[in-house]
């Protein structure tokens, strides 16, 4: 439930920005969604070695070495800092360059650039958080991270309205406003998490001998993270791909996009939810070698996800009008919103229970099998299927290949557990 809570925020955030955004028109709804698939092709980059690391402190948790646990957070903390420091600095520069070869709409350019520098500026401290998450997660602390996160969402939502439209005699800075506004609450749950971690509140503190590089673990944190940080990266730089092929239908098409799939991630906030909670037990349970309990753990989470998935899915389809009118009143995007949906919905409980077996992946140190599983969904099925037949049938066809991508890749992972590879630990 807190990581439920956890993930809700972040949607939250985004939702908020939408909502407001929409009330300026679809140009500007727009911004956010453009943006998001190429900052996190940069930002995933780095998250595979949150990945890793959460891997590797879980099961040092579960085999009970406490102080190589702690040491493993040390190092991540300092990857993640360097890392995201290069990452801020390049995705600034390339911004222009990058949105030019996605074929961004003109109407769309200015203010998807704008939203994506600002966002830019404010990796590091997206990247502290995250690395916090991770290791307390790991540990099994979903709490203090929600805490924090939810006291991020009550300034995003203040701030949003008063820079979007200039309340209180400020200027009124339209999208840059919303991006300003992410970045300065990130900034502050950022400060409030190192305060704790400095404290020694959260029943651990991070020693400065912590943070002297262990060579040896680093690379091996790295070693891992190389392609879980891949996989990531190429799966948001697909989506930068579909997005743009989306973009050719139009701005009606990317707008009616960027709102049904905010409403769709609601449901997905539960999934991946389960998935994060389900990583911990896994990592721990591998760490102890007790293979029979993540067998039964997966079990278990892959009912969970097909049957609430499967319930509020339908409850999507049944409002999908009154939901995607919330955030917009162009009848037109409401249309198209709709027919997304529609086509989409059969296929979301297919991808809850392929986070299973991607998260099985992942915690074990399986990375490079489970970038593969994840590159096949959607470089070899979902963009080519997108493409293809948004050629033959519009954007109907697009949103069709989306779907079926999701149900033959959640197959492919299931293959893959079966196969069993993921019972060879990481830690002794």
């Amino acid at each position: 439930m807190p990581l439920f809570l956890l993930n809700l925020v972040h949607l939250i955030y985004n939702l908020t920005d939408t909502f407001w955004l929409g009330k300026l028109g679809r140009t500007a709804v727009s911004a956010p969604t453009l943006s998001w698939p190429v900052f996190g092709t940069l930002m995933s980059l780095g998250m595979g070695f949150g990945i890793s690391g959460f891997a590797f402190i879980s099961q040092f948790q579960g085999g009970g070495n406490f102080n190589k646990a702690r040491k493993t957070m040390g190092n991540l903390f300092v990857l993640f800092a360097i890392f995201s420091v290069i990452t801020a600095v390049l995705g600034f520069i390339t911004t222009p360059t990058i949105l030019k070869a996605m074929k961004i709409p003109a109407d769309v350019f200015q203010n998807t650039a704008y939203y994506l520098r600002v966002m830019f500026i404010s990796i590091p401290f997206n990247f502290l958080g995250f690395g916090l998450a991770f290791a307390l997660r790991a540990l099994g602390d979903t709490r203090t991270p929600t805490v924090i996160n939810v006291f991020g969402l009550v300034i995003n939502v203040i701030l949003d309205p008063v820079l979007i439209f200039g309340l209180f005699n400020l200027p009124k800075m339209g999208v840059l406003g919303a991006a300003i506004a992410t970045a300065i609450s990130n900034f502050i749950t950022t400060l409030i998490a190192l305060k704790l971690l400095q404290s020694g509140k959260l029943g651990f503190k991070i020693h400065m001998e912590d943070l002297k590089p262990d060579f040896k673990l680093s690379w091996r944190i790295i070693i891992k993270g190389i392609p879980a940080g891949a996989g990531q990266s190429l799966n948001s730089l697909g989506f930068v791909f579909l997005v743009s092929i989306i973009s050719r239908f139009g701005t009606i098409a990317v707008a009616a996009y960027s709102i049904a799939e905010r409403i769709i991630q609601l449901i997905f906030t539960i999934s991946d939810a389960l998935n994060q909670a389900l990583g911990t037990v896994l990592g721990q349970s591998l760490g102890m070698k007790n293979f029979g309990r993540v067998k039964e753990s997966v079990r278990k989470a892959v009912i969970l996800n097909g049957v609430i998935i499967s319930a509020l899915a339908l409850f999507i389809l049944v409002f999908r009008v009154e939901l995607i009118s919330v955030f917009i009143k162009d009848t037109k995007v409401v249309a198209e919103g709709k027919n997304f949906i529609e086509k989409f919905i059969i296929a979301m409980p297919f991808f809850g229970i392929f986070g299973v077996y991607t998260s099985l992946a992942m915690v074990s140190g399986r990375t490079t099998e489970g970038m593969v599983i994840g590159l096949i969904r959607l470089w070899a099925l979902r963009i080519p299927m997108a493409f293809l037949f948004g050629k033959l049938w519009g954007v109907d066809g697009v949103w069709i290949g989306m779907s079926i991508s999701n149900i033959v890749a959640c197959g492919l992972a299931y293959l893959w557990y079966l196969k069993g590879t993921w019972k060879k630990v990481l830690v002794e």
